[in-house]
């Protein structure tokens, strides 16, 4: 007896086997291999194949360094078509199944979508269909280049969702409820895909985890990343016909070298300006979509604000100490460059001395959490509003639950709500970050809200409004808080 089973997709018969209370295919193309049909070209559809095609393990994820062990673990898979994708379904065929579509993060240029965080077997007990993809990376995916089309990655983006409408309801899905959801800069995927005209029908729900409109780039720091990718690879006149002839692996370090010269005080450099130019100025990853009036023609606030965009419902959210642990050691920092710092960003000296009196914080961990306020937790709570203000429904909350032991003790961190989203508590990794005993009641909470979103477009709790503000807080208990971000929010206004 064998738990092997046949779906009929557009392109050819896929062969997947039971997985707990899914039935799982990995790794299962959506489009033809960059290697082939360019690493610097739009995505092509896949062609059929002859016989049943083994959907049975996990393909390949888009080049990157091996990091070894990260907070998530995603491993990566060496291979020759990254664009592929993962579907865990608890039944096939005419179910009618509410769809989500998860896009990893890793800053844009590293994860990938084996992680066993991602497992969709919660989501398939609880009667969605979880379908998780891979998409290009670094320069491959966001370099601006001549001759080449903008946003190769947004559009891979956009051809995943085409093969859900063309094939979800194959293995149980129906593509009249598809919701998109990703963390951090999966997160920033999913608000980017709300200008996206070619997006537009292919999801009904957005949720937008530790992502939004600070997760992306402006057309001044695309030119300027081009212009550092240039020098680094020797070219003088960048183009996709010289681009395509380099080998992956000197793309890969030239990628490697623009992004750590684009960390900038975040190297712990004891540099006071760069510290006070952070917190005035913010910072942009060098890897992230930007608005080239071609694919992306709004800017996510823009685009959750129109009202053309109000039938997309949105979930919105953060953790409430993303990024709090990269500055928790750096002690040379001191009150003067925290303060300097906040009223060049035009904080009021009221909210400025807040973020240093609150209960004896440190300067550095002032820093840290203007930084975690300022990139993920306003921005969230402002796509929400931008999206209330245009009529759509918007949710939003602030994932607050620190564990006692793990990675971070006693902060709510970047990453740290996954698993409870997942209800993936006993899946590898997850006692790391979390510490022996994570809450089974907070990840029920959670995962609900998720599933509830997915398959009604509400998560059970009040719509946010801009007169209103009901946040949801992720702790023990959770609960319903009104405006529980008002400091914040006059922070970074």
């Amino acid at each position: 007896m064998t738990d092997d089973v046949i779906v009929q997709a557009a392109e050819g018969r896929l062969r997947g086997t039971r997985d707990g209370q899914a039935l799982r295919f990995l790794g299962v193309p959506y489009a033809q291999a960059p290697a082939t049909a360019g690493r610097f070209a739009a995505p092509v559809p896949h062609g059929r194949w002859d016989g049943i095609r083994d959907a049975l393990a996990y393909g390949a994820t888009s080049p990157q360094p091996d990091r070894g062990i990260t907070i998530i673990p995603e491993p990566v898979i060496a291979g020759d078509n990254e664009l592929n994708l993962n579907i865990f379904t608890p039944d096939l065929g005419a179910a009618g199944l509410p769809v989500l579509v998860w896009i990893h993060g890793g800053g844009f240029f590293g994860g990938g979508n084996a992680s066993p965080w991602y497992r969709g077997g919660p989501f398939a007990r609880d009667g969605v269909v979880l379908v998780s993809i891979n998409y290009r990376l670094g320069a491959e995916g966001f370099l601006e280049v001549p001759g080449a089309p903008a946003n190769r990655a947004v559009r891979d983006w956009v051809r995943a969702l085409a093969w859900v409408q063309e094939n979800v309801a194959a293995f149980g899905g129906n593509p009249a409820k598809v919701t998109i959801a990703g963390q951090s800069a999966g997160g920033g995927a999913c608000a980017t895909l709300l200008g996206v005209p070619a997006a537009r029908g292919l999801f009904r729900g957005a949720v937008c985890m530790s992502g939004g409109s600070a997760l992306t780039q402006t057309a001044a720091g695309v030119r300027a990343v081009a212009a550092q990718m240039a020098r680094h690879l020797g070219i003088a006149d960048l183009n996709q016909a010289a681009l395509e002839e380099l080998p992956a692996e000197t793309i890969l370090a030239s990628q490697e070298a623009v992004s750590v010269a684009g960390a900038g005080a975040m190297d712990r450099r004891q540099d006071s300006e760069a510290v006070i130019g952070l917190l005035s100025g913010g910072s942009r990853l060098p890897w992230a979509p930007w608005t080239d009036g071609e694919v992306v023609t709004e800017e996510p606030l823009q685009a959750a604000a129109s009202p053309q965009h109000s039938s997309v419902s949105l979930l919105a959210g953060a953790t409430a100490h993303e990024f709090n642990m990269a500055w928790m050691k750096a002690d040379w920092i001191t009150a003067g460059m925290v303060a300097e710092g906040l009223a060049k960003a035009g904080v009021p000296a009221q909210v400025a001395a807040a973020y240093l009196d609150r209960a004896g914080q440190r300067p550095c961990g002032a820093v840290g959490q203007a930084i975690t306020d300022r990139t993920f937790r306003v921005p969230a709570q402002q796509l929400a509003a931008a999206k209330a203000e245009a009529g759509g429904a918007a949710y939003a909350y602030d994932f607050r639950w620190a564990a006692s032991a793990g990675v971070a003790p006693g902060l709510a961190f970047h990453c740290l709500d996954v698993p409870f989203a997942f209800d993936a508590l006993g899946e590898p990794g997850v006692r790391q970050a979390t510490g022996p005993a994570p809450p089974g009641s907070l990840a029920a909470d959670m995962h609900g809200a998720w599933v509830r979103f997915v398959a009604h477009g509400d998560p059970g709790w009040q719509r946010y409004e801009t007169g209103k503000r009901p946040v949801m807080v992720f702790a023990e208990p959770s609960a319903v808080h009104e405006d529980p971000l008002a400091m914040e929010r006059a922070a970074w206004a």
